[in-house]
């Protein structure tokens, strides 16, 4: 049980978040934002009642928003990097 406390204690609890940044495995999410992003924008354009056009965009949006955020942990990743090859470099 110990190991497992320890295991916890290293992550920020979004395991499928930290393996896609740690492996930059991202082909699966593009294919699958992409194409949600695509339908997303066909309901869109449609002229439908109900509000329909209105919430693809704000889900359009999110999926946006979500990239960004990719993207930034990306970036804080490769910065942190940086700083552990410094310090390691000084010892």
């Amino acid at each position: 049980m110990a190991k497992n406390n320890t295991e916890e204690a290293l992550t920020a609890g979004y395991p499928r978040i930290e393996k896609l940044v740690e492996t930059e495995e991202f082909d699966a999410v593009n294919k699958s934002f992409g194409h949600s992003f695509e339908e997303l924008e066909k309901i869109a354009k449609q002229k439908s009642g109900l509000g329909k056009g209105k919430a693809a965009k704000k889900a359009m949006r999110s999926y946006e928003l979500t990239m960004d955020l990719f993207k930034e942990l990306l970036r804080l990743k490769y910065q942190m990097m940086e700083v552990l090859k410094k310090e390691a470099g000084k010892s």
